[in-house]
């Protein structure tokens, strides 16, 4: 997915001149890739959401113009505030086509699994995976059809195709699996047994601490 957004330059400033900026209805980002130190830019917070929120579980390009200048590019980095969850600074990595760049593609499961129809819960242990290839070559997602799964197997790395992408995880590090459900735990007759003889053992003792009592 390509997004559009329209940015404003701004100055390398202070922490107070951040938290002003945020104030005003900015989130405060930069470009590398364009330059040793980035573009510093400011993105008007409420347009930039609704256009982000589009993209959530995907990776996706944002066409940045800046004083009449367009930069391809993809989110490197988000800080959040750690209460709130709001953006607090975005990190941007240009796009230089022809230039393999690394990036984390989310995963996506397709299907009901069989597992999870007979009572096993489905665990995606990974939830993105980290590729490198040329800009063109990037996933939106990596789809997993799980439906063939059942309980006690595992989806490994090898298990899946990657078109023209690359990756350094080895090939038997877990995606997604399915559990067999959690039993209750079984009380044994000698358990029960124990169990009944220190009820009537502390019952006893009550009957004993009353009688006390009563004759005081």
């Amino acid at each position: 997915m390509n997004v559009k957004i329209e940015a404003i330059e701004r100055d390398k400033g202070k922490k107070s001149d951040l938290n002003a900026l945020r104030k005003e209805g900015f989130i405060p980002g930069i470009i590398y890739g364009e330059g040793k130190e980035g573009m510093r830019i400011s993105l008007p917070k409420i347009p930039f959401l609704k256009e982000y929120n589009k993209t959530i579980g995907e990776i996706s390009f944002f066409d940045i113009t800046l004083n009449g200048k367009e930069y391809q590019t993809i989110i490197k980095e988000r800080q959040v505030h750690p209460v709130s969850r709001e953006f607090v600074h975005l990190d941007f990595l240009k796009i230089h086509k022809g230039k393999t760049i690394t990036v984390n593609v989310p995963i996506k499961t397709k299907g009901h699994s069989q597992g999870e129809q007979a009572g096993g819960l489905l665990e995606v242990l990974m939830r993105k995976i980290e590729v490198s290839c040329l800009p063109k070559d990037i996933p939106e997602n990596i789809e997993i059809d799980v439906s063939e799964l059942n309980i006690g197997e595992t989806i490994h790395l090898t298990d899946i195709e990657l078109v023209n992408v690359h990756t350094e995880l080895p090939g038997d590090t877990p995606l997604i699996a399915v559990r067999a459900p959690k039993k209750e735990e079984e009380v044994t007759p000698e358990e029960e047994a124990a169990e009944g003889e220190e009820s009537e053992k502390e019952k006893t003792e009550e009957e004993s601490s009353e009688e006390r009592s009563s004759k005081e």
